[in-house]
């Protein structure tokens, strides 16, 4: 598959989840082209080839803990979607604004 331009394209940014190739493979089974870079990707190169979308996978992190790993909050004033899915969406959750509570216990 030939690497797409023109926003049609995801672009995965990968907080170290198990499942982060197995997030790209589908998306590539859907014949859309997906790339995955690491979490602190600079904005300004996702601006060089603005993708279709933004997926912030999962990782083995907690928004509280103090280096919790985030990615520049700019990705959200991109004019994109961005889906979050497990500590990507407590990133979302936090980097906007809202309330992230702790769990009792962990999954």
């Amino acid at each position: 598959m030939k690497k797409q331009t023109s926003q049609n394209w995801i672009l995965v940014l990968d907080f170290g989840s198990q499942y982060t190739q197995l997030i790209a493979r589908r998306i590539r089974e859907l014949q859309v082209y997906s790339e995955i870079k690491p979490y602190y990707y600079p904005v300004e190169k996702i601006k060089e080839n603005l993708p279709a979308g933004i997926i912030l996978s999962g990782g083995p992190f907690s928004v509280y803990e103090k280096e919790a790993p985030l990615p520049d909050s700019e990705i959200f004033n991109l004019g994109i979607p961005v889906l979050g899915i497990c500590y990507g969406l407590q990133v979302t959750a936090y980097l906007l604004g809202g309330e992230v509570d702790r769990a009792r216990r962990r999954e």
